[in-house]
């Protein structure tokens, strides 16, 4: 905004001399005050001021010539605004502090007010008067009414300014209680929404807090049941075991107290029948002592029973045992043989030559040789295997040159030659003392071969040879 810069007499005198308005603002150091300044400033108002050909000052107020202006027109409230006509009458004075709209809009209502002031005769004093009497060089008493008149117009606008301020100030109250009201209206809204809605977020969380410790205590009782179960688990498996070593610890008991009673008896006996078995199905059984080594036993069976193999070993099914050579000078106490065992006669399998000879006679043995073991193998069904061969006059002589203390293989000797001789003797009667069919052999009873009631079957595991 372009101010006037001169003193007021002057601008007094430029207004008069151009008949433009005279316009004087006085500002305060208060909020108002600048928001006012600041309006002026604003390129709307002073490009309209300027368009309009106003002689704008600026006064201070408290200063000096803020104070000379007072004395003709009363200044109520700060910032003001007068706009001052070319005859020294007010046109529209502005309290306190206006929007740019709202200030053209009275700019414009004020040039309006000055372009009709113009066409009708001005009353009273001019504004030169207001300029001398301001200046201090007329001052007559002849010129006080209107003086008194334009101050009383000045209070009667002034008193119509303070009624419009209060009435804006109502209404302003009005609308701020309304608007109070509106904002406690929502204000209350707004806490009844937050109320429920902490409501409903609390009422949520509850009921997850719920969910949560169903599903809390639906995992305890799993977690107990499962307990449960692995603790009647492990005791059904530590009871088994229990039950499982408690059985074994019986067994092994037992069997300890068999192998003891064995080994007792063993030691208490004396003498030790033993029972050969060889592979045809026969048997023979003697009585040795229990000190007799393993050796003894291998030379009657050589000497005795000749099986028809020179070559082989022994060995007992229970348990499950081979003798070595190494253990031929044990003795049948010191091998658990003691009182009674059963022994079997196991050949050993002998390396066959390879047949010297032309191609021709190996592959005729080659043709040859399983016709003939199918016919062994039938003839042996059919008749039955071979007599034991007759006792050779070798034999004889080696029988008689045993030793005279060992009684035990010369009776197994007379025993064997016995059966040998009631078997010739049952042929030479025309009747076998026993047929073999098979592995099952058949006694003849010597009195009467037809009788059924005196005729006794046995088996290579019959025990009734014993």
């Amino acid at each position: 905004m372009k101010w006037y810069e001169g003193s007021i007499p002057e601008a007094i005198t430029l207004a008069k001399s151009t008949q433009k308005i005279f316009l004087v603002f006085i500002e305060g150091t208060d909020g108002l005050s600048k928001h006012m300044a600041a309006t002026y400033d604003t390129e709307e108002v002073s490009t309209k001021l300027q368009n309009c050909g106003c002689v704008a000052i600026k006064l201070a107020a408290g200063s000096e010539p803020c104070q000379q202006f007072a004395q003709i027109y009363p200044v109520v409230i700060i910032p003001s605004t007068f706009f001052i006509g070319c005859n020294g009458i007010p046109l529209e004075v502005i309290g306190g502090n206006v929007t740019p709209q709202e200030f053209v809009d009275k700019i414009d209502k004020v040039m309006q007010i000055a372009l009709n002031s113009q066409a009708l005769p001005a009353p009273g004093t001019s504004s030169g008067d207001v300029g001398r009497s301001l200046s201090g060089s007329d001052g007559s008493d002849a010129k006080a009414p209107p003086l008194e008149d334009r101050v009383s117009r000045a209070k009667q606008l002034v008193e119509e300014r303070k009624q419009q301020k209060l009435k804006e100030e109502e209404e302003e109250e009005l609308a701020r209680e309304q608007e109070r009201r509106r904002v406690s209206r929502e204000l209350q809204m707004a806490q009844q929404t937050r109320s429920d809605e902490e409501m409903r977020e609390w009422a949520r969380k509850r009921a997850q807090e719920k969910e949560e410790e169903r599903l809390h205590r639906e995992r305890i009782q799993a977690q107990i049941a499962q307990d449960r179960a692995d603790r009647a688990e492990r005791f059904q498996r530590e009871r088994v075991s229990e039950e499982a070593e408690k059985k074994e610890q019986a067994a092994k008991l037992a069997k300890m107290q068999l192998e003891k009673e064995a080994m007792e008896a063993a030691a208490r006996s004396q003498q030790a029948r033993i029972q050969f078995r060889l592979p045809d199905g026969s048997s023979a059984t003697h009585t040795f002592e229990a000190d007799a080594t393993l050796q003894e036993l291998h030379d009657f069976v050589v000497q005795a029973i000749q099986p028809g193999f020179t070559t082989f070993n022994f060995s007992i099914m229970f348990p499950r045992r081979e003798f070595t050579r190494d253990q031929y000078t044990c003795t049948l106490r010191e091998l658990q043989l003691a009182p009674s065992s059963v022994i079997l006669v196991v050949p050993c399998q002998a390396v066959i030559p390879a047949p010297s000879g032309s191609s021709v006679m190996s592959l005729l043995w080659a043709v040859v040789s399983p016709l003939l073991f199918l016919w062994k193998l039938v003839s042996s069904f059919v008749f039955g295997s071979p007599s034991s061969p007759p006792v050779t006059p070798a034999s004889q002589e080696s029988e008689s040159s045993q030793a005279p203390d060992s009684p035990r293989v010369v009776d197994a000797e007379e025993q064997s030659g016995a059966r040998r001789r009631r078997s010739q003797q049952g042929r030479g009667r025309g009747g076998n003392v026993y047929q073999r069919q098979g592995n099952i052999y058949r006694f003849s009873n010597q009195r009467s071969s037809d009788d059924d009631d005196d005729t006794n079957t046995w088996n290579g595991n019959s025990t009734q040879q014993m």
